[in-house]
């Protein structure tokens, strides 16, 4: 339960600033500081799995009799572990196109992002979300919100004591600060090669990672991205630009 409670918690910190706070105050949660600076594999993968938890809970996920958690599994069948990572995949019915990975490896496709790809366009997504995941872009996020919570509570209380002392209003932001978690361009680039190192793994269509931007692009012009991928995913035909000269160079 402890370590459910520590993952829901760490996503929402940057909802609030700490321009006020004192030092004096900053010293009283040297301890939160300190460990939010050292936050270990497992107590990101613990954030992960409560915040899959958290959306699973309230998403209406496929059956799996569903034609579309039947096409994700045909998709994923070589793709449950990647590089000495577990992943798992569900399909949450809703019309928003969207997907989004999660520190635990849980991956969650929307059925609306389904509909408008084609079967190497989408194994190309998953494969950029693995690459999130592979490479931990969200772990330096996360770290810099849990300094904020922190330093929002500045009330000399010990790390699991803040947690606890977090309202459920905050509890539920915190998942949502992971989904929607905003990537530098260099991991955008990272994850593109990456999903791009899995269409050719998985003897695809490389063009595909092109097409697949270039669809996310004019959805996104269009305002049908889900904000999880608006937020995170920006300027898809630049990327899509920069994987053509890729393919082009042979690389």
């Amino acid at each position: 339960m402890k370590k459910l409670v520590l993952a829901t918690v760490l996503g929402t910190a940057t909802l609030t600033g700490c321009a006020n706070l004192s030092v004096g105050s900053m010293m009283n949660v040297g301890g939160s500081l300190f460990k939010a600076a050292t936050l270990s594999d497992q107590e990101m993968h613990s954030i992960g799995l409560a915040t899959a938890q958290k959306y699973d809970a309230e998403s209406k996920i496929a059956s799996s009799k569903s034609k579309y958690t039947q096409r994700l599994n045909k998709l994923t069948r070589n793709l449950k572990t990647y590089e000495g990572k577990t992943l798992s995949y569900k399909v949450y019915l809703s019309n928003e196109v969207n997907a989004f990975v999660t520190p635990s490896g849980d991956v969650r496709v929307y059925s609306g992002l389904m509909d408008k790809m084609t079967d190497d366009e989408l194994v190309f997504v998953l494969g950029h979300e693995i690459g999130h995941f592979v490479h931990q872009h969200s772990k330096g996020r996360v770290r810099t919100q849990y300094l904020a919570i922190a330093a929002q509570q500045a009330a000399g209380l010990s790390s699991n004591a803040l947690l606890a002392s977090l309202s459920q209003s905050q509890l539920g932001e915190l998942a949502k600060g992971v989904v929607n978690a905003q990537y530098s361009q260099s991991n955008e680039y990272e994850a593109d090669a990456y999903g791009l190192k899995v269409l050719k793994e998985t003897n695809r269509n490389p063009q595909a990672a092109v097409t697949s931007l270039r669809k996310l692009a004019s959805l996104s012009e269009s305002g049908g991205l889900a904000e999880a991928l608006l937020g995170s995913h920006p300027d898809s035909n630049k990327r899509a630009d920069r994987i053509e000269k890729m393919l082009a160079s042979g690389k």
